[in-house]
This record gives C-alpha cells, sequence and structure tokens, in this order.
C-alpha cells in the first residue's frame, strides 16, 4: 500500500507542476516559466487551486453531502464504492479512497507551486495582492491536508513543488501531529494575510480571513485541540462579518444559496452552467414521482432524533403522537426532510407499501404512487427524502444542477466554540448563548432556549451540543467525523478510511 501511495503521489505531483524531467517546458500547456507574466495569470493559477474542494470528482454522490449517508443518519441505495465504505468493508482498491487521496494531493501541489509563483514573481504584484494570493494558497494547503489527515493519520508532508521522478521516489509519510501543527501554521497566516471580505462581486467565494479561521477551528475541533478550536471560532463570531440566515428551509436552496444578503454561508462549491460545470443533486435526491433516483435517504434513527417544539425527546414528551409521528417537532425535521403526507413538488408523498396511488394536486386527481416500494423498487427504502438541496425548479434537468453547495457556515462555527468549551469544561453563558441562536434566532426554527443550569452537567452538556450538530447539520457531511472523532464509531459500525 505504502509503495502504491508513492506512486500516485509522484505521478500526480510531477503532472500538476507542468513540467518533466528533462525539464523541457511542455508544448500542449502553460508552464510555470513561461505563463506567469502578470497578475491576472498568477490569479488564474490561484483560482486553480480551488478545483479539488470536493474530496472526489463525483457529480452525484457528492462530498461532503455523502458522508452522512456512510453513517447511522444515512443510507447510500445503489451498491458503490460509498455503500461499501458504509458497511466497513473497503480495502486499498476502493476508488473513492484512492481518488480523496489523489484529488488532495493534486490540490496541494498546486498551492506549493503557486506559492513559488508569488515569491518569484512578486515584482509583477502589489503588496495586496501578494497577501491575498499567499494567503489563498495557504489556507488550500491546510485545507487539503486536513482532509488527508482526517481520513488517513500520518501522511507525506511535501511544502514545496515535486519536480523529479526521484524526489517524488523518496516521499514518505510525516507524523500526523507534525502535519496538524503545519496545517494550524498554515491557516493562522492565511488568516493574518486574507482580507475579512471583498467589495469585489468577482471575488465572491474566495477565502477570507474569516474562512481560514473557521477551517482552523474545525480542524482543532477534530483534531481534539479544544482551546485553538474555541479560540479560532471566537475570532470568527466576534468579526461580525457572519451571521445566521434567516430561514433555514432556503438556506441550502438556490433561493438561499445565490442571496446576495446571506451573511451565513463562509465557504461553497460553486458549479457554472456557462462553463459546463454541474452536479447530478437533484436526480440523487428528488422522489420517484418526480423522476428522481431516491439514492441519498435519512435513516429512522435520525428522523427520531428531531426532539418535540417542548425541547424534550419523544420518548419523553406528552407532545409525541405516534398517530401523527411527525407533528409538533423541532421545524428542521420538515425543514431538512420530507416526511409522509407532506407534499413534495405537485405530490403528496406517501412511503408506505400500501399507499400504491398518491394525490397529485395539479391535476387534481389520485395517480399512481412510483414513491411506493410496491410499485417501484428503488424507491426510499427508508420512507423519507431530503429536502436540502433538493431544488423542485431542477426536476426536469436533474443532472445538470448548477447551484452551489455548503462546504462551511457560520452555524458549524457556533456549535464547534460551544463544544471545544464544554470539552475545556469552560462552560459559561457564552456557550449556551452560541446553541440558543441556533434553536431560537431563525424566524423558522423555533425551540425552547436553554439556561446556564441545563449545561451544570459536563457529560450533559456534551450530549446537547452532539445533538445539536446532528440535527443542525443533518446531511452536510459531518456525521461520518464526529462519530469517529467521539470515538461512536465502532458502536455505529462505521470505521476510518
Amino acid at each position: 500500500m505504502k509503495k502504491s501511495i508513492i506512486i500516485i503521489l509522484s505521478i500526480a505531483a510531477l503532472t500538476m507542476e507542468g513540467c518533466d524531467v528533462l525539464d523541457k517546458y511542455p508544448l500542449d500547456k502553460p508552464s510555470q516559466e513561461t505563463f506567469y507574466t502578470n497578475a491576472q495569470e498568477i490569479n488564474g493559477g490561484i483560482n486553480a487551486c480551488y478545483k479539488f474542494l470536493q474530496e472526489t470528482d463525483e457529480g452525484s454522490y457528492v462530498f461532503p453531502i455523502v458522508l452522512d449517508c456512510m453513517s447511522d443518519i444515512g443510507f447510500p441505495r445503489q451498491d458503490n464504492d460509498f455503500k461499501t465504505i458504509a458497511k466497513g468493508e473497503q480495502d486499498d482498491k476502493n476508488g473513492t479512497v484512492g481518488k480523496t487521496w489523489k484529488r488532495a494531493y493534486q490540490g496541494i501541489g498546486r498551492c506549493n507551486s503557486m506559492l513559488q509563483v508569488i515569491d518569484e514573481k512578486s515584482s509583477l504584484l502589489t503588496e495586496s495582492e501578494i497577501k491575498q494570493f499567499k494567503g489563498e494558497a495557504l489556507f488550500l494547503r491546510a485545507y487539503y491536508y486536513t482532509h488527508l489527515v482526517t481520513y488517513f493519520g500520518d501522511v507525506p508532508l511535501i511544502l514545496k513543488p515535486v519536480v523529479s521522478v526521484d524526489e517524488g521516489l523518496s516521499v514518505t509519510r510525516t507524523p500526523k501531529d507534525q502535519v496538524i501543527d503545519q496545517i494550524f501554521a498554515d491557516y493562522e497566516e492565511a488568516a493574518q494575510l486574507l482580507p475579512a471580505t471583498y467589495s469585489k462581486a468577482a471575488d465572491k467565494g474566495r477565502a477570507t480571513s474569516g474562512t481560514a479561521n473557521a477551517y482552523k477551528a474545525r480542524a482543532a475541533l477534530y483534531f481534539a485541540k479544544w482551546d485553538v478550536a474555541a479560540t479560532a471560532a471566537q475570532a470568527v463570531i466576534s468579526s461580525g462579518v457572519y451571521k445566521l440566515y434567516p430561514k433555514y428551509g432556503d438556506l441550502f436552496l438556490p433561493v438561499g444559496l445565490w442571496d446576495p444578503s446571506n451573511q451565513e454561508i463562509i465557504l461553497m462549491k460553486e458549479y457554472s452552467s456557462e462553463l459546463n460545470q454541474y452536479h447530478s443533486l437533484p436526480q440523487y435526491l428528488l422522489s420517484r414521482n418526480v423522476s428522481g433516483w431516491a439514492c441519498l435517504v435519512p435513516s429512522q434513527s435520525l428522523i427520531d432524533s428531531y426532539q418535540c417544539i417542548d425541547g424534550k425527546n419523544i420518548a419523553e414528551s406528552p407532545l409525541f403522537d405516534k398517530k401523527a409521528p411527525f407533528e409538533h417537532r423541532d421545524p428542521r425535521l420538515k425543514l431538512s426532510f420530507v416526511m409522509p403526507g407532506d407534499r413534495f413538488g405537485d405530490y403528496r408523498f406517501e412511503s408506505h407499501v400500501d399507499s400504491t396511488t398518491c394525490y397529485n394536486y395539479v391535476t387534481d386527481s389520485w395517480v399512481t404512487n412510483n414513491d411506493c416500494y410496491s410499485v417501484n423498487q428503488y424507491t426510499s427504502y427508508t420512507g423519507y427524502y431530503p429536502r436540502k438541496y433538493a431544488d423542485m425548479d431542477y426536476k426536469d434537468k436533474r443532472t445538470q444542477g448548477d447551484y452551489p453547495l455548503i462546504l462551511c457556515r457560520y452555524a458549524e462555527v457556533l456549535l464547534t466554540y460551544a463544544e471545544a468549551k464544554i470539552e475545556m469544561n469552560q462552560i459559561d453563558q457564552s456557550v449556551v448563548d452560541a446553541i440558543n441562536e441556533l434553536r431560537t434566532a431563525r424566524e423558522d426554527v423555533k425551540m425552547p432556549a436553554f439556561s446556564l443550569s441545563d449545561f451544570a452537567n459536563q457529560n450533559d452538556a456534551r450530549l446537547k451540543v452532539r445533538l445539536e450538530r446532528k440535527i443542525e447539520l443533518a446531511f452536510e457531511g459531518f456525521r461520518f467525523t464526529d462519530l469517529r472523532r467521539w470515538g461512536w464509531a465502532n458502536i455505529y459500525g462505521t470505521v476510518r478510511f
């Protein structure tokens, strides 16, 4: 396995650097020596560093969403590499594992190359351009290394372009702690170099100082560096740049994703119909009645985790009614997922095996129910569908999703801050306020607020923040890693790459 990793890494690095062992300029693409002659071209090189934000090039089972379907809260219907990982049956031949490794190092290679270009061609740039471009490259290098360490542990730490076969073959794994130190150093420097915001519309989507701090906080949480996580998260909170989007239900649909007033999104993966860059989430998330494929669905255990509106779980709340199990529940349940009886597109969604017909609101008639397993065996195996990212405006262009996917948002930062403080047993009102903001601040989410006395016991506080992560961030790709870092992976059958 070690030898195959070195070969993959060497080939990726050499391919990315656009040079060969003979040091000839390539004839079929720009080279570092001849291409970067002005700021615009260097800017293009930095833009190319963002290409690998998504762990694999899959347009259907899209990272990070698919990660939740490789855990206890979701299910990938089709047999593929993702389902193999979800069952804990992967090996070194698993294509997703290989792609994740390779793409991260392709991104790292580009970042290293551009850092060298910035140093060598600094006379072509203004001081502000040098700071911005270097900050972006450092942030993205740390971003890719965060993925690698999270999934693989010890990985080769490469901080400069690999320009020869011999150099590539000499690469070995670096201890995880040493890589983590470099990750933090890159995030820290990036946060100091990058602006808090950008004034030009064309710069929307670029990393900012808040992005660097948010990802530093995430990495520190994953690596159990609680003080680092709390400090970085606090820097994002106190910056005043970000706040929760007022409607949770709109946040993950084009109406919210493209809203220029949206201050919750910290980083997103963008797509473009103009550049023929698409994802296939509409096809894989939508129901069979609207010609979707019903591939990524939530589990029953996730649905049962949503509290009633009195703040009690369904086993304890007098508001829970077995005959109407989805009523009087945390509003995020129906804002995140489609329940039986809900309208989804033109149809009343019914998943019971005997519900062979369903109501069509447009034709005012009862029609064949393709969301019923006895009618179509490839409908949702769990009886529910996602609403997040499932936009009905794309039901007729299912493989041409061109709306962005959120990679990091302010709600996660609030949860990171709260969890880090709880793990340090520094539980104060700021912890309670961070969690309460998620439960009370939005127009469409109103849950009972906690008081400081509710967090008097550290273990109880842990369970509260972990449940809040499960609910608030459902189907956004956090659960797979959360189970592993909490030591719950063996319980739920999920394993590390």
